[in-house]
């Protein structure tokens, strides 16, 4: 059972905080705009063109702003391929790069903007097996964290293929991938890269050398991008070690020392957490309460009554909130008609690419437990009905099927799609799976009808 409440603990913090937080932080922090100067050469490789004309590409620098670029900075450069640009960008942070010439991208990739920082580029299209390397401190910052990342990565995937995956080896990468990361802030100081590293130090060694997480979190400056991040981490670190109680102690001081709002509500969030894993419910939504008075007016205040929701009424063993709705085929479907089955509720959109990649998956679960023991209830979230109709004219997808269940959805709390309940005979929820879950659900009920 507390394994079920962990996990329903993960959806609220992935469904909800995934939808919000992000959204939350750039809300609410609003520091000044910062500026950088960018400029480089760009050539192309004479057994391509010798003509040694260069002019014509174009540079971007951009950020993704509801779906649409917003243009922070711009050049074309000249026939000696020298390009030279000013950046302004909303904040201190890694934006999109964008090379094209003559309507074609040449290459895409990141760079860090920070105030005053001095950038260059020097390529020369096309660039191969190569990738693009702005040269500046803090885009070499950046360049050191994501290598160390992408080295531990190929260091655990050799593990894995040579056969080796055993615990105390990964642990040791682990460490030692850690002890990098969290030396970048030395070598790197006040750099968004350094900043980036030690927070991942952090997060990353959680569950492998829990007592060390929390030092450093203790030392971690409150003016680190990823703060709040860092203290869920080093939250779960603490509640292993020393308990819940301890835990909520440690996200107290942490509280404390918080620079922003933004850090205030994302400690206070992970309190909530920290009381549902607890299962002490009440707690949580004394803490909800708190946060929407203490926040009012802010996206963590939606969250505050999204967590309160669902605390109170999608917890595992409560009973699945009752619907009638009618499906594609006219009948009527209600919860109750489900009873004496397994029953898989899902929301998604047909368009999902990650629903679709997990379609094999789904409709094979039904072919292990069998048609009279599982039913699969798909509710799509795309008002379109000619949207749907086209989906399934290409594809078997067995199950009872509604469009247009926004009314569903909210009584399920849905903010991220594909999400999944699992609800068993007696109509009492069992789990909810956020995101790309079908393989675990897929193990669970395996393992479930294995031991009947």
């Amino acid at each position: 059972m507390i394994r079920l409440f962990i996990c329903t603990r993960q959806a609220i913090l992935y469904g909800i905080l995934a939808m919000f937080g992000f959204a939350c932080a750039q809300a609410e922090q609003s520091p000044q705009r910062v500026e950088s100067l960018f400029e480089g050469t760009l050539s192309i490789r004479p057994e391509i063109d010798p003509s040694t004309d260069y002019r014509d590409f174009e540079v971007l620098v951009a950020r993704d702003s509801l779906g649409e670029p917003d243009t922070l900075g711009y050049a074309i450069t000249d026939s000696m391929g020298y390009f030279s640009m000013r950046v302004n960008a909303p904040r201190r942070g890694v934006y999109r790069l964008v090379i094209s010439r003559l309507g074609q991208i040449q290459a895409s990739s990141q760079m860090a903007i920070a105030d005053g920082d001095s950038a260059s580029l020097v390529a020369a299209f096309p660039l191969r097996s190569r990738n693009l390397r702005v040269r500046s401190p803090e885009n070499a910052s950046l360049q050191a964290y994501q290598n160390t990342r992408a080295q531990h990565e190929q260091s655990l995937l050799e593990l894995v293929q040579g056969g080796n995956y055993e615990e105390d080896l990964v642990r040791n990468r682990v460490l030692q991938t850690t002890m990098i990361l969290w030396d970048l802030k030395q070598n790197f100081p006040n750099s968004m890269g350094g900043e980036l590293a030690a927070a991942e130090a952090i997060m990353m060694g959680t569950g492998w050398e829990d007592s060390l997480v929390v030092v450093r979190m203790q030392q971690l400056p409150s003016s680190n991008q990823r703060y709040g991040d860092a203290a869920r981490a080093a939250r779960q670190a603490e509640a292993r070690r020393n308990g819940q109680s301890a835990a909520l102690t440690l996200l107290d001081n942490l509280a404390e020392r918080a620079q922003t709002a933004m850090q205030r509500a994302e400690i206070a969030s992970e309190q909530v957490i920290a009381h549902i894993d607890s299962m002490e419910f009440d707690a949580a939504i004394a803490r909800t309460n708190t946060m929407q008075e203490e926040f009012a007016d802010t996206q963590w205040a939606i969250w505050a009554g999204r967590a309160r929701y669902e605390i109170q009424n999608l917890l595992p063993g409560m009973k699945a909130p009752v619907f009638t709705v009618r499906d594609v085929n006219g009948d009527s479907l209600r919860i109750r008609d489900l009873l004496g089955k397994y029953v898989i509720l899902e929301f998604y959109q047909p368009e999902d690419e990650l629903y679709q990649r997990e379609l094999p998956g789904r409709n094979d679960i039904i072919d292990v437990v069998g048609a009279d023991r599982l039913e699969i209830v798909s509710i799509s979230m795309q008002p379109d009905t000619l949207v749907n109709e086209g989906f399934f004219e290409e594809r078997v997808v067995p199950g009872r099927h509604v469009y247009g269940g926004q009314e569903v959805a909210q009584k399920y709390n849905i903010n991220v799609l594909p999400t999944r309940y699992l609800i068993d005979p007696e109509g009492n929820l069992i789990n909810k799976y956020v995101g790309g879950t079908m393989a675990a659900i897929h193990e669970y009920m395996v393992a479930l009808f294995s031991e009947q």
